[in-house]
């Protein structure tokens, strides 16, 4: 079955299956030794699952392989691994499995977008209303942004706050009382990618500011040669919108399968 190996290891994973890890972008990280996470493989690296602190996850199967009761037996007696997980592209036969045996657990459709535009957004300073500010994170108060968003920045996806604050690329709408409203930040960056999170606080959607905060955030990350990576629930319509809205291009559309383990 599958074992904790080395981190000097994980290069003989990622390389051997690039094509697969390099499509997600918070599981490269992991292995390429940008964040921390748990990383379990066969001997012969054919078969191997990696999972993130905050749970998102991705296992490999040698082809014509099943798996089902091992799978889960092993993922619920290794307790390092979060309680409730998400599997990017889980595979059918432990889909099945769960359907019968372990009904905590669910499936949705995920849509992944990139952007490969150079030309930087102006609009952005046409919709934000008189009084709000704009800033980078490392503007701000840890601690304030800690407060406002409760996001756990330095632990959820970077391995510390200091992690965060040198590395994340970002930006924040701040209110007429200088209080955080919107983020949109670099939950990681591999290989010249950078994954999108995003949040608007409730009292203020409806402004535009999720489209504000996006664009922002783009013009980051055109400024660093970087492709925004933004991975999105189908359901998720202001989320999609934004997508559509700045013409991203559409990756992937994929399966995420969500199991609470214990």
């Amino acid at each position: 079955m599958l074992s904790t190996i080395d981190p000097a290891d994980f290069d003989q994973i990622k390389q051997k299956h690039h094509q697969l890890v390099s499509q997600f972008p918070l599981i490269n990280a992991v292995l390429s030794h940008v964040q921390q996470g748990f990383v379990f493989a066969d001997t012969e690296r054919h078969w191997f699952f990696v999972c993130t602190k905050s749970g998102f996850s991705l296992v490999n199967t040698p082809e014509g392989a099943t798996i089902g009761e091992d799978f889960l037996r092993f993922l619920r007696q290794n307790k390092e691994i979060p309680e409730y997980i998400h599997l990017y592209r889980p595979h059918g036969s432990f889909q099945n499995y769960l359907q019968s045996n372990w009904p905590k657990y669910k499936i949705r459709r995920r849509a992944q977008f990139q952007n490969y535009h150079t030309d930087v957004y102006d609009e952005c300073k046409e919709l934000l209303p008189a009084g709000y500010q704009i800033a980078v994170p490392q503007q701000l108060q840890f601690e304030q942004l800690e407060k406002a968003f409760g996001l756990n920045f330095g632990n959820r996806y970077w391995d510390s706050r200091e992690d965060f604050l040198n590395k994340t690329v970002g930006a924040c709408i701040v209110t007429e009382q200088g209080k955080p409203g919107a983020i949109c930040y670099s939950a990681c960056i591999v290989d010249g990618i950078a994954e999108v999170d995003i949040l608007v606080l409730p009292e203020h959607r409806g402004k535009k500011f999720g489209r504000i905060v996006s664009a922002l955030f783009f013009n980051q990350t055109i400024s660093k040669n970087l492709v925004a990576h933004w991975d999105t629930f189908v359901e998720n319509a202001p989320s999609y919108r934004i997508c559509r809205h700045f013409d991203l291009t559409l990756v992937q559309e994929y399966d995420l399968l969500s199991v609470f383990l214990r």
